[in-house]
């Protein structure tokens, strides 16, 4: 029963979200001169969307072929989907980390990024999109598995990649790949926060500083909307870690097999609609093309009748 309600609910979410992630991506190429080569801090939003459509477009019919049998059917599966899992999750977590870097910089010492943005711009943005890849491939299919591993049909991924079973390797990951990074995307965050919060409070509305927290302000909503639902994904995971690891190692087991491993999927269908939020381009045209088939519509009944 369980099963067939957590396969409804992500279901019921595919249509919409696909679908936005598609229109969003339409006019990222009708107005890529406005959105993308005149607007550095597009860059990131575009790959983090890119991320959760593959997340959704490719890695969920996974988990629901899963949830509809309760089972894996062939341990051929197992080793990429493991992969594919892994690496879309970690990619979106370090991405939207480095959104909270780099947005912090945007609004608050701009100068700096766009005087160098090779150094404080591509050259980062590459690094977390390639870095997220190689650890992953090391991680899952180039990591040497004992001879008796054994992945677990039953479970969702297979029970997990073999290398969570090595100390060193399991270690970093957990420290490096989601801790650190995690607790990176707070700390920026809570500094946007406060320090808007510091600068409303004591300087004038008429300030140089103040017209460009207005001015930054739908980019400012449109970062905290999307980390505060990685947050939500990856904190929970962190909580149930350190419990697992320092006092009960079975602690949390059912509410992950019951709902945390579903958790990234609700991040990914939020995502193109919390894009929108500093998108107001997009958003414009899309209200063009609704009116004119309302219009359209309208026209079409007046004919008939």
């Amino acid at each position: 029963m369980e099963r067939i309600i957590t396969m409804s609910l992500l279901i019921a979410f595919v249509i919409p979200s696909l679908t936005c992630f598609l229109v969003i991506f339409y006019y990222f190429i009708q107005l890529r001169k406005k959105l993308l080569f005149d607007r550095i801090n597009h860059h990131v939003i575009l790959c983090i969307l890119i991320s959760d459509f593959l997340l959704i477009a490719t890695e969920l019919p996974f988990s629901l072929r899963y949830l509809s049998l309760g089972y894996v059917q062939s341990t051929k599966v197992c080793l990429f989907w493991a992969f594919w899992d892994y690496y879309l999750e970690a990619t979106t977590l370090f991405l939207t980390m480095y959104a909270s870097i780099e947005r912090y910089f945007l609004i608050f010492h701009k100068e700096w990024i766009m005087k160098n943005k090779l150094f404080f711009h591509y050259i980062p943005l590459g690094f977390v999109c390639f870095y997220t890849f190689g650890i992953y491939v090391y991680f899952i299919p180039l990591f040497p598995c004992k001879p008796n591993h054994s992945y677990d049909l039953a479970a969702f991924v297979c029970g997990g990649p073999c290398y969570l079973g090595a100390f060193i390797q399991s270690v970093y990951d957990i420290i490096i790949d989601i801790m650190l990074s995690t607790c990176v995307l707070l700390i920026f965050n809570l500094l946007m926060i406060s320090r808007v919060i510091n600068y409303r409070q004591k300087v004038s509305p008429s300030t140089p500083v103040s017209n460009i927290l207005k001015k930054n302000r739908q980019m400012i909503l449109q970062l905290l909307a999307i980390s505060l639902m990685t947050l939500i994904t990856w904190l929970p995971w962190i909580f149930i870690i350190l419990v697992q690891n320092l006092y009960d190692p079975s602690f949390g087991k059912q509410f992950i097999t019951i709902f945390l491993h579903y958790l990234p999927y609700l991040t990914g269908f939020a995502s193109p609609f919390l894009a929108l939020i500093n998108l107001p381009e997009i958003r414009v045209e899309f209200k063009k093309v609704v009116r004119q088939r309302m219009n359209t519509v309208h026209i079409l009944n007046l004919t008939q009748a």
